[in-house]
């Protein structure tokens, strides 16, 4: 031990500068690596949602008021981990925090002051056209940021310039159904709500507010009237009450138009992997490989490569289970995706007699800009042929009232495509240029 030391002291005497600077170094990185896990974010807008994930697709688990503080856990995309009172933790929206320039008029009544205003996809000049807002026309401003306003107009959520707009006094009328965005909806329309979870009907709209009920999910309320992010409702046996806006639905005759989302990570995506269980599907040259396997291999990494961008991702099945084609169309229909996609792959009369994969759609009003946008992400990626989009009748695509697309990735009965079908990397190539096609999708 005593030779150690002298050791030690040789060191230090031969080698004074090289300690002091390693000693600085560690001191730095230990003084940086606090600062960047304490990194704060101060609540702007005047009630946030707190999601259960990272993206608009997520339930809401809980709201925030303005000027709370909290520390930053995680990022993904555009969102925020944090970490709220009760330890629990969710996801909030990196665009409503910390941005000092999101204006106080939240909801006031905007007037188009120009002959013809375009409204954007994004705030951005280069950004999709979504339509346009004639001179004197109304708009709903929902908020404003960097000399952008992203606004509600016939239902559908975009952004103008904010000098093609004036700000009158008048508030709109409408209900929050996500962060940073509003449906507008009459009240005189709204006939019912419906918990998605479980909730409780108070006695004034306040969390603090005693119970007076316990809800189960998916109870049907009579709509009475609302009051700030509250609405007080009925139930069947006549209690009359308070439940806040966001663990329900709305129902109308012409209810809240359902918002379009304008990022992947916003987005929910239904994956349907073909065939399953006692439908083995399409069968390979060697008589014992089944497409049903590869479409769940496929499918599973889709998911996968979905998810890390941020995306809500729903699966008709995750294991070898046979499925019916009318449920996999209800799923979607039921849940309201924003896109569904099933996997497959093609079989020829023939072996070896076709080669290639195509992108099949059915509406072209709600289909067509899918299927292209995947069929070119999957031809700049794949290295079979791409034979392009076309026009498919399958029960899954025309019972579907969502935007959805069937690919078929390759002809199994093949045996040149068959080696990439059953290869991970041909599967990870698939998934990552779907990835791809949605993030441009969503655009």
């Amino acid at each position: 031990m005593a030779a150690f030391f002298t050791r030690c002291k040789q060191f230090l005497r031969r080698y004074p500068l090289l300690v002091l600077v390693t000693l600085v170094a560690v001191l730095a990185f230990g003084f940086t690596t606090a600062l960047a896990n304490y990194n704060m974010i101060t609540v702007r807008a005047s009630v946030l949602n707190v999601r259960q994930g990272p993206g608009l697709s997520y339930n809401v688990m809980a709201q925030v008021s303005g000027g709370q503080k909290y520390t930053i856990l995680d990022q993904r995309n555009d969102w925020y981990q944090i970490r709220l009172d009760n330890n629990r933790i969710g996801w909030v929206a990196s665009w409503l925090v910390d941005n000092t320039e999101v204006s106080q008029a939240t909801n006031r009544v905007g007037l188009v002051t120009v002959n013809e205003a375009n409204i954007r996809q994004s705030a951005n000049t280069a950004a999709q056209v979504l339509g346009t807002a004639k001179s004197g026309e109304k708009v709903t401003v929902l908020y404003q940021a960097n000399g952008w306003s992203q606004v509600l107009v016939n239902n559908s959520v975009g952004w103008m310039r904010n000098d093609t707009i004036k700000l009158t006094n008048e508030t709109a009328s409408t209900v929050q159904t996500n962060d940073g965005s509003n449906a507008q909806v009459s009240q005189a329309a709204i006939k019912t709500v419906t918990t998605k979870q479980t909730a409780y009907l108070r006695s004034s709209p306040s969390d603090e507010a005693s119970a007076v009920t316990a809800l189960s999910a998916n109870t049907t309320l009579t709509y009475l009237e609302t009051t700030g992010q509250w609405y007080y409702v009925q139930t069947k046996s006549g209690q009359k009450g308070y439940v806040a806006s966001w663990l329900v639905s709305l129902s109308a005759n012409d209810t809240a138009a359902k918002t379009i989302p304008t990022k992947l990570s916003e987005a929910t995506i239904m994956l349907d992997p073909g065939h399953g269980g006692s439908d083995s599907g399409a069968i390979a040259n060697n008589g014992t490989s089944f497409e049903k396997t590869y479409t769940l291999e496929t499918a599973k990494l889709v998911a996968a490569a979905l998810r890390a961008a941020g995306a809500k991702v729903i699966m008709t099945r995750t294991s070898d289970t046979f499925v019916d084609l009318g449920p996999r169309a209800d799923m979607a229909n039921k849940d309201g995706v924003d896109a569904y996609i099933s996997i497959h792959f093609d079989s020829a009369p023939t072996a070896n007699q076709a080669s290639g994969f195509t992108t099949y759609y059915y509406n072209p009003k709600k289909d067509l800009g899918l299927a292209k946008s995947l069929s070119t992400a999957l031809g700049q990626a794949l290295p079979l042929t791409n034979k392009g989009v076309s026009y498919g009748n399958f029960e899954v695509l025309r019972d579907n009232d969502e935007p959805a697309v069937l690919l078929e990735l390759g002809y199994i009965n093949n045996d040149t495509d068959y080696k990439e079908i059953k290869s991970a990397n041909y599967q990870q190539q698939a998934a990552n240029a779907i990835t791809q096609g949605l993030l441009k999708y969503f655009q």
